[in-house]
């Protein structure tokens, strides 16, 4: 049998989205439902209508209004590999992705029953998307790395930067690794998984 996991923390929660702690917190009003995502979300105060990614979001859609926005060199040059491989594979999950080996990655995350998301937007300042995002307690953006081109590279090494300099917890994937993921990835995705979590 499937059980859930907590969108706030990570643990287990039987077949509800929250765990029992977290409908405690909700009742206080310190936990509330994103009105744009419907992801729920810590909210001390109770009065954030939108979790940190969708204000974010619209923060950015209302600067694009402005004739004045001028998108950034790494913005065009996503835009423009977003376009080129489009999202047109799909997982065991529902999933849609640009690639056979993100197919895998996915495929993998989903039979583990890892609660994940496919291009979620990295909540910083700078408008960069992951490849897939683990909403645990101890967030992790994932990275898989399948192309060896120059402008890739250089596109590649600023992306893991904006990570470093916004001390978000980034695991990479290498084309190599793709064979192996039964090896590498527990390893990695360990420290940051709830600690009742196991693979068996």
């Amino acid at each position: 049998m499937d059980f859930m996991t907590c969108q706030v923390c990570g643990a287990k929660s039987g077949f509800f989205p929250l765990c029992k702690e977290c409908n405690s917190l909700k009742e206080q009003g310190k936990v509330t439902k994103c009105q744009e995502c419907g992801i729920w979300k810590k909210d001390e105060k109770g009065n954030k209508p939108l979790c940190y990614e969708c204000w974010l979001k619209k923060d950015k859609e209302e600067k694009k209004k402005s004739k004045d926005y001028k998108p950034s060199k790494f913005e065009q040059e996503d835009t423009s590999f977003r376009n080129k491989f489009p999202a047109e594979i799909r997982c065991e999950d529902g999933h849609k992705v640009r690639s056979k080996s993100e197919k895998i990655i996915d495929d993998w995350l989903y039979n583990h029953k890892i609660a994940h998301a496919y291009e979620r937007k990295v909540p910083i300042e700078e408008e960069v998307y992951c490849d897939f995002f683990l909403p645990y307690d101890k967030k992790v953006w994932i990275e898989f790395w399948g192309l060896d081109d120059e402008k890739y590279l250089a596109r590649k090494e600023l992306k893991k930067k904006f990570y470093t300099q916004n001390n978000k917890i980034l695991i990479e994937i290498t084309e190599k690794d793709i064979e192996i993921l039964d090896d590498i990835l527990p390893k990695k995705l360990m420290p940051f998984l709830p600690k009742d979590f196991n693979f068996d």
